[in-house]
């Protein structure tokens, strides 16, 4: 299988999980990412890709500030 889990780095620099079963990460246009799971939720925020792990299937994404 191909799915990650997104995580999103907290104030304190711990992860939490956002999201499991991730396959698609879409950027937009206002900085945004949306990101889809496999049965098609999609969760939008403000954030950019920190750190993307394929072999432990685990992307890490920090919010931002615009």
């Amino acid at each position: 299988m191909c799915e990650s889990t997104a995580f999103l780095l907290n104030k304190n620099g711990e992860e939490e999980k956002i999201m499991e079963y991730v396959i698609d990460i879409f950027p937009e246009e206002d900085g945004q990412l949306t990101l889809t799971d496999l049965l098609g939720t999609t969760k939008t925020l403000q954030a950019k890709i920190k750190e993307v792990k394929l072999l432990k299937h685990k992307i890490i994404l920090e919010e931002t500030n615009i």
